[in-house]
């Protein structure tokens, strides 16, 4: 899967409106039978004023991701990842780590500065860090890391199509979400699944959890509702306790050709 690569620009625009804007089609309808059932669908008249409801209810929920120092981690079918980030100072640092490659990257913020080095990529050494500036980072690609947006909450948030209340109430001391979201407004954009499920990408299943304090906590993303191989997107956030502060790479040097570096890390 060709996640995050080839929908920079599409991203971009999906992002700015909050739902996907792409070439695939318009979103799912509830009477399109192209697209899966909706999870939340309506069932008596009020059940539209609950999913507004439920939208309102999560994007409050993600909102103290944006207020704390956190702890966020990912996973996907290519990537783990770890970073903590400082919304109100827009600073963090994150990694990914590809499964198959076992090819890591680091990525290092600090308000409009952007550092980074690569681990086990052949002819790039990992003592080498390089820099670049925010307004130069390809949109939509690894370096796309914004403290502002921990764990891309907000993108995540804004994507979502149809939600409301978990039924099955708490579990493990968690109650959340469920619904479904427009996959090509969230940093799982891909045009190759776009082409391969059309419409379906317009209305992937999700589902979000709180803890006891009404925080979101965990949000993830049936990719496998597309096809089996595609596993599930994963994201969960903790808050960090204490002072922590991201620290500047050594060695640096001006990056260059970007695209090249990414192209040789995901190659």
């Amino acid at each position: 899967m060709q996640t995050r690569r080839f929908a920079a620009t599409m991203l971009a625009v999906a992002t700015s409106v909050g739902l996907g804007v792409t070439g695939c089609g318009p979103a799912t309808s509830k009477n399109d039978s192209s697209g899966p059932l909706p999870t939340c669908s309506p069932t008596n008249p009020n059940a539209a004023g609950r999913q507004a409801e439920g939208k309102a209810e999560l994007t409050s929920a993600a909102g103290w991701v944006t207020e704390q120092t956190v702890r966020v981690a990912t996973e996907d079918t290519e990537t783990t990842g770890g970073a903590v980030t400082h919304a109100q100072e827009r600073s963090g640092s994150v990694h990914f780590k590809f499964r198959k490659t076992d090819r890591t990257i680091l990525i290092t913020v600090f308000g409009d500065d952007v550092y980074f080095n690569m681990h086990n990529v052949p002819g790039i050494s990992f003592g080498t860090s390089y820099t670049l500036s925010r307004s130069q980072v390809p949109v939509g690609s690894r370096l796309d890391f914004a403290p502002e947006d921990p764990g891309n909450v907000s993108r995540l948030v804004n994507a979502v199509v149809d939600v409301c209340r978990d039924g099955a109430g708490k579990a493990g001391g968690k109650s959340g979400f469920a619904g479904e979201l427009d996959l090509m407004a969230t940093p799982h954009a891909d045009e190759a699944l776009c082409r391969k499920y059309g419409r379906k990408v317009h209305a992937v299943p999700f589902t979000a959890a709180t803890d006891d304090q009404g925080r979101l906590v965990e949000f993830a993303i049936q990719m496998n509702a597309l096809g089996p191989d595609l596993g599930t997107a994963r994201t969960t956030w903790h808050k960090v306790d204490g002072q922590t502060s991201p620290l500047k790479p050594r060695n640096i040097e001006p990056a260059g050709d970007v695209l090249a570096l990414l192209k040789a890390l995901e190659s």
